[in-house]
């Protein structure tokens, strides 16, 4: 892996490609994101390897040496990678220094993809936000894995798209990899030359569906087929073990927050919908707002992202899980239609109370344990959709 990525960045800085090749997640840059980016690109670069070998190699030196680049770019800026705790942590037990990563502010993307052969794949994201929407007319494929949103939709027919609902995006990456293999080799040799891709992929898993738990809903057979699949591959001791050592590991690593500021927090695992603002958090939003500099770390980052609206998502992880949510705006009348259109919902129902008041903000625990940000979007959407 790590050879790739340095051949990558050699190849990047002294200009020594002929086409450009990008893979890119969401602007969370969460382990999902992450992940799917880099072992999706790392295949197209295999797969490109394979294509070659297998052709005619009667080919001038020149065309050899100057040759397609394939880059994993992590969709945030490289000095918030820091805040990325679980991303930082599983990449470093790889061995994967952020020295050989790509990050969003590295290069002039649309000076990258100024090359008419220049292609870009999404993954774990299908709805462009407004400052990636350059990137729409180079798209070829997306990998994704929320509901499909067709809002905005400018990408070209002949764009791939696999996108189907299941508990984690590195789930349809690993499907996608088993079915382009099959042409042009066996479909494990993709895997066994990068073992380091599959253990990636199954932490994800472990990580996003909780170890395929019952009780929170969010893995489906098609997870539970792939997490198979890898552990096929990666062939534990012990399964069980296996598996609930990596999610405690992860969840620790995610839960680590003791040095981030509210200003860091509120970064750490981001996304915008129009004009609000949705951090989720790996502590509860109680205790994020209990820190004395929040709200005003709040308004700050509502002004400097030209939001209006703030939906904070939060989830205690060591222990029994517990889900709460806080409504936020200095129109508070926004703030309060928001919030009972969110209580209303029922695509799927939040499950939302409220314990008591606040005059600052609106707060609600959360019932259905079930319902992260990918739910919320939506209700978030048809909000803004209607005049409020």
């Amino acid at each position: 892996m790590n050879e790739y990525l340095v051949a990558t960045l050699d190849k990047l800085r002294t200009k020594n490609y002929a086409n450009v090749n990008i893979v890119i997640g969401n602007e969370s840059c969460d382990l999902d994101s992450s992940v799917s980016a880099i072992v999706y690109a790392c295949f197209l670069y295999w797969q490109h390897k394979q294509i070659k070998c297998n052709e005619s190699m009667n080919v001038n030196r020149e065309e050899q040496t100057k040759g397609d680049i394939f880059i994993p770019v992590l969709n945030v800026n490289r000095e918030d990678f820091a805040l990325k705790t679980e991303v930082t942590y599983l990449l470093k037990t790889h061995g994967i220094h952020k020295n050989h990563l790509v990050f969003r502010d590295d290069y002039d993307l649309k000076g990258l993809l100024a090359n008419t052969g220049s292609k870009v794949t999404l993954v774990d994201h299908h709805v462009l936000s407004t400052k990636d929407q350059f990137l729409a007319p180079f798209v070829t494929e997306i990998i994704d894995h929320r509901p499909l949103d067709k809002t905005g939709w400018t990408y070209n027919d002949s764009a791939h798209s696999t996108i189907e609902v299941v508990g984690c995006c590195c789930t349809l990456v690993a499907q996608r990899i088993k079915d382009l293999s099959s042409p042009i080799a066996k479909d494990l040799d993709f895997f066994n030359a990068y073992p380091v891709c599959s253990d990636m992929l199954h932490s994800t898993i472990i990580l996003d569906t909780i170890n395929l738990s019952k009780t929170f809903n969010k893995a489906t057979p098609h997870d539970e087929e792939i997490l198979l699949f890898l552990e096929s591959l990666i062939k534990p001791a012990d399964y069980e073990n296996y598996r609930k050592g990596k999610l405690e590991r992860l969840t620790n690593a995610r839960s680590d927050v003791s040095e981030l500021t509210a200003a860091q927090l509120l970064r750490k695992d981001l996304k915008i919908v129009g004009e609000v603002l949705v951090p989720t958090f790996p502590i509860l939003v109680q205790e994020f707002l209990e820190r004395p500099d929040a709200l005003e770390a709040l308004q700050t980052t509502l002004t400097q992202r030209s939001c209006n609206l703030a939906v904070l998502l939060g989830m205690h992880l060591k222990g029994p899980m517990r889900r709460d949510v806080a409504v936020y705006s200095a129109d508070t009348t926004r703030a309060t239609r928001l919030s009972r259109f969110l209580q209303d919902w029922t695509g799927p129902a939040f499950g939302l109370s409220s314990p008591g008041s606040d005059s600052r903000y609106i707060y609600f625990t959360q019932s259905n344990l079930s319902a992260t940000r990918k739910q919320y979007v939506p209700a978030i959407q048809a909000f803004l959709n209607i005049k409020n």
